[in-house]
């Protein structure tokens, strides 16, 4: 009895020593619980991601970094089952389903800008002495260089036997067999100053015996954009309207300009946007068509004055502040009411319209997760394509929405379905354009080509 008193007392110290030395009271004898630091706040989301079969690419290949030409994007393009891009600053055709050389041209190119299109069976560009050439697609042999020397042209173009090359305010115009200069055109106002004028391209475009050729010029504080007809044999100006954008559309012989697209900024409920329509080999004026809305009372005012409008076939879709209407533009009736309208998304503060119409939908992008979404033509209905991570390039090609995320995974979804078809694994976080071609999907990285084969439904 003794015995389990005097341990009963060894006991009681024991623990008493304890709770002294941890900080607790004599009476709060017990076990210590010590705790981690709680944070301030936990919030969050979980995110599965996408589980899709993987695919592994069937080749991949190193090309020049885009650093090496101080460009943001390596130039590439594709045709006839090839992709033409740049290794050692030279010009080479990949095979788009094995990824092996076909062939490569050992002539240096312009390095500041590496110019080169694909057309008909052949690439066409500047070498790094400025000339322009021309090689066979199919085998890489050189089949002109000519003696017009052009330093970083802002882009070359090919409209039946003629090859246009444009820089700045100059026109150069080229035969497409021989190389051999046609003509040359260049056009400034007669009142600017040489010295203190900059001009930038904003394209051409083949209208028949003609091309329009667009420029905007910078003096000073002002702006000046300039499109000119230039007849395709001689070079001449045949004529040429000031503050005029690239046409809208040319049918028949007759353009269709889009004038003052800028809407005003005020509490006034009537909104226009205005077509003019000219003959392309004179300039005449034919007539015009005017397009009318009221801004209904209660809804925002846009901010963007710039109206958006584009067609799609027949179709002319004019965003109308808090709708989209649909026109009929073939049949044009003066004050003719639309054909359907839509509602906006106003669900995705961040969405913008892509002035594309797809498979039956108008697209919009979002700019702030690259994601894609659309409306359905036939009954407004939404829906969207999205990965599970932010998308540094989205392209759609048929049936296939394909999504290189940031993370280094490139998701492909169908695009009728919205059901995701795969996933691959490119390692990478930026993108250039991708490209279709022959069955495979090219995936530009920084460095790198990947080529992925297609499954059927996708081709």
């Amino acid at each position: 009895m003794q015995r389990k008193l005097i341990l009963r007392t060894v006991l009681t110290a024991s623990a008493l020593l304890i709770a002294i030395q941890i900080g607790q009271p004599a009476g709060n004898i017990g076990i210590s619980h010590v705790y981690a630091e709680k944070p301030v706040i936990s919030i969050g989301i979980g995110n599965v991601g996408i589980q899709t079969p993987i695919v592994q690419p069937t080749w991949s290949a190193q090309v020049d970094k885009w650093d090496d030409y101080y460009l943001t994007s390596n130039y590439t393009t594709t045709g006839e089952g090839k992709i033409f891009t740049l290794r050692d600053r030279k010009l080479i055709a990949l095979n788009a389903q094995t990824g092996k050389t076909v062939w490569t041209f050992k002539d240096e190119i312009d390095i500041m800008r590496p110019t080169f299109v694909y057309r008909e069976g052949n690439i066409y560009g500047t070498l790094s002495d400025g000339s322009l050439y021309a090689l066979s697609a199919t085998s890489g042999k050189k089949l002109w260089q000519s003696s017009v020397r052009i330093e970083n042209p802002n882009a070359i173009e090919v409209f039946g036997d003629t090859l246009y090359a444009l820089i700045d305010n100059y026109t150069f115009a080229v035969h497409v067999k021989t190389g051999k200069q046609l003509w040359v055109n260049t056009w400034s106002p007669k009142t600017t100053d040489p010295q203190q004028a900059y001009y930038a391209s904003l394209g051409i475009m083949d209208a028949g015996d003609v091309v329009l050729r667009n420029i905007t010029m910078y003096e000073a504080a002002q702006t000046t954009r300039q499109l000119n007809a230039i007849d395709k044999k001689t070079g001449k100006i045949l004529w040429g309207m000031n503050n005029e954008d690239t046409p809208f559309k040319i049918e028949g012989g007759l353009a269709y300009l889009i004038k003052n697209n800028n809407q005003p900024l005020d509490e006034d409920t009537e909104r226009s946007i205005t077509f003019t329509v000219i003959n392309v080999k004179t300039g005449e004026v034919k007539g015009s068509r005017i397009y009318r809305w009221n801004v209904n009372d209660g809804s925002s005012i846009d901010n963007d004055t710039r109206t958006q409008t584009y067609l799609d076939g027949n179709d002319l879709y004019i965003h109308q502040n808090e709708t989209i209407a649909r026109y009929d533009f073939k049949n044009y009736k003066p004050d003719g009411k639309p054909l359907q309208t839509y509602s906006k998304p106003h669900f995705d503060l961040s969405s913008y319209p892509l002035n594309k119409v797809h498979r039956g939908r108008i697209l919009f992008g979002n700019t702030q997760y690259g994601a894609l979404f659309s409306i359905k033509k036939v009954n407004g209905q939404y829906m969207s394509w999205t990965g599970d991570n932010p998308s540094a390039k989205t392209v759609v090609y048929g049936k296939g929405v394909y999504m290189a995320q940031t993370d280094g995974i490139l998701h492909a979804v169908d695009f009728d379905s919205g059901k995701p078809q795969f996933r691959v694994k490119t390692g990478a976080r930026q993108y250039e354009n991708l490209f279709k071609e022959d069955g495979f999907l090219i995936i530009q990285t920084p460095d790198k080509l990947i080529g992925v084969k297609l499954p059927a439904a996708l081709k």
